[in-house]
C-alpha cells in the first residue's frame, strides 16, 4: 500500500509540473506580451525551461517511481526558474516575472513534497 501512496504522490507532482509548464508558456501572452520578436526576448529562457519541465512532468506522471532521478532534476529546474525570475532586469513585464516566480515555487514545493513522501517509505 505504501508503494501505491508513493506512486500517487509522485504522479500528482508530475501532473502539477506538466500543468505549470503549460501555464508558463501561456502566461506571457495572457498577462502581457506583444507579437513582436523583441517582446519575446525576455521570456525565451523561461519558456525553454517550461518545455523541459513539461516533458519531465509527463515522465513523472506516466512512470512515477521508475525514473527516480527526475525528482531532483525537477527541483533544480524549478530553482533555476526562480533564479531567472529574480534576475528580471531584462525588461519583461513585472506580472509575468511574478507569475514565473510563483509557479517556480509551486513546482519546487510539489517536487520536494513528493521527494519527502518517497523518502519516508
Amino acid at each position: 500500500m505504501g508503494d501505491l501512496h508513493g506512486r500517487t504522490a509522485e504522479s500528482r507532482a508530475g501532473v502539477a509540473a506538466f500543468l505549470a509548464g503549460v501555464w508558463l508558456i501561456a502566461a506571457p501572452p495572457v498577462l502581457h506580451f506583444s507579437a513582436s520578436l523583441h517582446a519575446f526576448r525576455p521570456y525565451w529562457l523561461s519558456m525553454g525551461l517550461a518545455v523541459v519541465i513539461m516533458l519531465i512532468g509527463m515522465v513523472r506522471a506516466m512512470a512515477p517511481l521508475d525514473v527516480p532521478l527526475v525528482r531532483p532534476i525537477t527541483i533544480v529546474l524549478a530553482a533555476w526558474l526562480i533564479i531567472v525570475a529574480l534576475r528580471a532586469g531584462d525588461g519583461g513585464s513585472a506580472a509575468v516575472w511574478l507569475n514565473q516566480l510563483v509557479v517556480g515555487v509551486v513546482i519546487a514545493l510539489s517536487a520536494g513534497l513528493a521527494l519527502l513522501i518517497s523518502m519516508r517509505q
